[in-house]
């Protein structure tokens, strides 16, 4: 039996005045299917997040959902077993990836199991399963830490001199260095996500700080502080193109909010300056996540492990490690200098 999870889900963004009725509206259909636990799951845990982080999810339970139903003949939900876990992880390390044709990597697969494991364990707490726990004893896949992907102090200096020149230079009308270098400088001196930075209006920016900060998993952040040189860049900005104005706080050439395909753009092309004016060999590829490296791994040598966890917007200390973690150059170099008088 074939499940178009894509045809089920029919909810509306649910308010929390209208929670109740979304609960028993679904419930009182058919409390035993697990296709509509999904459903309501994602309405309720799901909907009102970063639209990729939606689409993520969506695309893990359509995975989950169609492999539960084909393999165990129907949608009850108690036939959910630690067993029926194990299997469909199983069936994911044999999976081969559309875009790269390759078996899926083990963080792939990791980040999908994180997404059925909290659909599963808050649907044992809504509804207790037959077999309690569907994820009692089914451990993640072990990999070692990704690298670090952060700027060094070099490549740093690099790009804030490729701003000061894209100022001075790029004067075209369809040229906007003032909003590429602001964009540059806040990503630097916050650890923002992409997503997180072109989600915020102007009325959030104020007393040297955003404040009321969404971030990843729905939280908010009550103050991310804004040091001095980000804060220059952002205000030069604000006055000579957004003065007066209300709503997102940065916007693209169309006065629509800025995306973060517009913030990948930007730092691509910051890249390319830089790179036109060194050799190939230390040329580089820059992403707005490189920011958040840098930054966590800033505030982590100079403060310590749990001032960048808290700083980070809470991700868990697991998380915060493969933003703080030394890179191969500093090993090799820490090791070299280990048994110096």
């Amino acid at each position: 039996m074939e499940v178009d999870f894509s045809k089920e889900r029919t909810f509306e963004k649910p308010s929390i005045i209208g929670m109740d009725k979304i609960y028993e509206t679904t419930l009182s259909e058919n409390s035993d299917s697990i296709v509509r636990w999904a459903n309501l799951y994602f309405a309720i845990q799901v909907v009102g997040g970063a639209k990729k982080t939606e689409a993520a999810k969506q695309k893990d339970l359509d995975k989950f959902l169609s492999f539960f139903c084909n393999e165990m003949g129907s949608d009850h939900v108690d036939g959910w077993t630690p067993v029926v876990t194990r299997q469909f992880q199983k069936k994911l390390q044999n999976t081969i990836s559309n875009y790269t044709g390759q078996k899926l990597k083990a963080t792939t697969i990791n980040r999908t199991m994180a997404t059925i494991r909290h659909f599963g364990r808050w649907l044992n707490n809504q509804r207790k399963l037959m077999a309690g726990d569907p994820f009692a004893d089914v451990k993640d896949i072990i990999v070692d830490l990704p690298d670090w992907n952060g700027l060094t102090s070099r490549q740093v200096i690099r790009i804030k001199a490729a701003c000061e020149q894209r100022i001075k230079y790029c004067i075209k009308r369809m040229q906007n260095p003032l909003l590429e270098v602001a964009v540059i400088y806040v990503l630097l001196h916050t650890g923002l996500r992409a997503g997180e930075l072109t989600a915020l209006n102007i009325q959030q920016y104020h007393h040297r700080a955003f404040h009321n900060v969404l971030r990843k998993g729905k939280r908010i952040t009550n103050r991310v502080p804004l040091p001095a040189e980000a804060r220059a860049h952002l205000d030069r900005y604000l006055k000579d193109s957004r003065e007066g104005e209300k709503g997102a706080l940065l916007v693209n050439r169309y006065r629509k909010r800025l995306s973060t395909q517009d913030v990948a753009r930007i730092c691509t092309r910051i890249a390319n300056h830089v790179s036109s004016k060194i050799s190939k060999k230390e040329s580089f590829c820059l992403t707005p996540h490189m920011f958040r490296h840098t930054f966590l791994k800033r505030v982590a040598d100079k403060h310590g492990i749990h001032y960048a966890q808290r700083i980070s917007g809470n991700i868990s200390m697991r998380e915060i490690f493969r933003y703080t973690q030394p890179s191969d150059q500093e090993i090799a170099e820490d090791i070299e200098k280990l048994f110096e008088e």
